[in-house]
């Protein structure tokens, strides 16, 4: 019996751990992608690179809302701020509601 409660207990960690692993590995690719927009943003406009924001969100299935991504351009640098709550499912059935904050600014490279 006590074998078998700590067989539960491993397995709930290991679940737990592999959900909320997965969530940060999702994050941190999308800021990646973000970083790497930013910096390829070339000439391209504050609604273009937005749209690019919100189609990267959605191949990663990410649960960020347009309203919660701001785009702006200054001269030569690009900068892009999202926001999201995922919820994850830390025990089975239970999920608790993360949320992460990405902030990215790069030197916008001209590409021709």
């Amino acid at each position: 019996m006590r074998t078998l409660i700590k067989l539960v207990v491993a397995a709930l960690i290991i679940h737990g751990s592999w959900r909320t692993g997965t969530a940060y590995w999702k994050y941190y690719k999308f800021r990646d992608n973000l970083q790497t927009t930013a910096q390829f943003a070339g000439d391209r406009t504050v609604p273009e690179l937005h749209a690019r924001v919100m189609g990267l969100a959605s191949e990663l299935d990410i649960p960020v809302m347009p309203e919660q991504v701001n785009v702006r351009q200054e001269e030569n640098f690009t900068f892009i701020d999202a926001a999201y709550t995922d919820q994850i499912e830390i025990l089975p059935r239970y999920f608790y509601p993360w949320e992460f904050t990405v902030n990215v600014q790069a030197f916008t490279v001209k590409v021709r």
